[in-house]
């Protein structure tokens, strides 16, 4: 494990508490230690990469935002099949087998509705304890193709790269990423307020409008779960702070980084107001994505996306 003065010049340089900067280099270690058993990215000496897929805040913070970004506690997965994967993911975090000085274990764990796994991993060291979840999504087809996903530099790599190195992961294409963030928006209206930040975050940087316009329908039309529908107007509409825990970031967004609710939300509603200006397949695609009758229609638009991503990749 990375040497506590380590972490300590870490959490100064980020303006982070010592915990937060704990966890985000155990991650590292975990992140690493999925890798090693062929789950998480390109393991070591191979060009395929592993069955699941790197996505979510901790994705973000390591692999998009780097030092800018909100710290995140949990791993998120998507998993392009049903394999048991759960059971490798307990056998990698034994206790009876610490990982370069940190001891994992995974003491509890669930099933959604939608048999999604969900576990709670916690970590000893010499120098501190804690827990983050672990959260595996059987979604099985994504909109977009994976990507690679490089880990953005950071000044514990130096010591962490001589135990357990830098993995080479591979994930869900960030533009996939902005689509899930507009979903977690809009259905966690009075929830939790990390979501809309990493909005604010992207909308400090270029991409695409038509392609994350085109995405965020998409991933409508794929959420099962209903409710709330997805009404581009409606959203940005309710993206105001009081519908927003904003409890929620305190203490993960480094204080050298502005976190005004009020122009977090002014900044977000501005740049992606061209979620509303759908054109007329989208229109009809959104007015299904209840009934789930616009398979055909789903399908094209999907195609149009990853030949617009790949173009952007080149």
């Amino acid at each position: 494990m990375v040497p506590q003065a380590f972490i300590r010049q870490f959490a100064a340089g980020q303006k982070i508490d010592l915990d937060v900067a704990d966890q985000e280099v155990v991650l590292h270690y975990a992140l690493a230690r999925l890798n090693e058993i062929g789950l998480v990215g390109y393991p070591p000496g191979e060009q395929t990469p592993g069955p699941l897929l790197f996505k979510g805040g901790t994705a973000l913070r390591k692999c998009i935002f780097g030092s800018t970004g909100r710290f995140s506690q949990d791993i998120d997965l998507d998993a392009t099949h049903k394999n048991g994967f759960e059971e490798a993911v307990e056998a990698a975090f034994q206790p009876a087998q610490p990982y370069h000085g940190i001891e994992f274990s995974l003491p509890r764990f669930r099933y959604s509705s939608d048999d999604n796994f969900s576990g709670t991993v916690e970590y000893r060291h010499a120098n501190g304890d804690g827990a983050f979840e672990l959260q595996i999504s059987y979604r099985l087809d994504p909109i977009l193709e994976p990507v690679d996903l490089t880990l953005q530099e950071q000044s514990y790599f130096a010591k962490a790269g001589e135990e357990c190195g830098v993995p080479r992961l591979f994930g869900v294409d960030p533009y996939e990423m902005i689509g899930e963030k507009i979903m977690a928006c809009n259905r966690r209206q009075g929830g939790s307020s990390k979501d809309v930040y990493d909005l604010d975050l992207w909308a400090q940087r270029p991409f695409d409008e038509p392609l994350v316009r085109r995405l965020a329908v998409l991933k409508a039309w794929t959420d099962r779960r209903g409710q709330p529908s997805y009404d581009p107007a409606d959203l940005l509409a309710a993206i105001e702070p009081r519908n927003f825990r904003w409890g929620d970031i305190s203490g993960l967004v480094p204080r050298y980084l502005a976190s005004d609710p009020e122009q977090i939300c002014e900044r977000v509603r501005a740049r992606f107001e061209f979620l509303a200006e759908l054109d007329e397949n989208e229109t009809t695609l959104l007015d299904d994505q209840v009934a789930h009758r616009e398979h055909s229609l789903f399908a094209q638009l999907r195609n149009q996306a990853r030949e617009l991503a790949a173009t952007l990749l080149n």
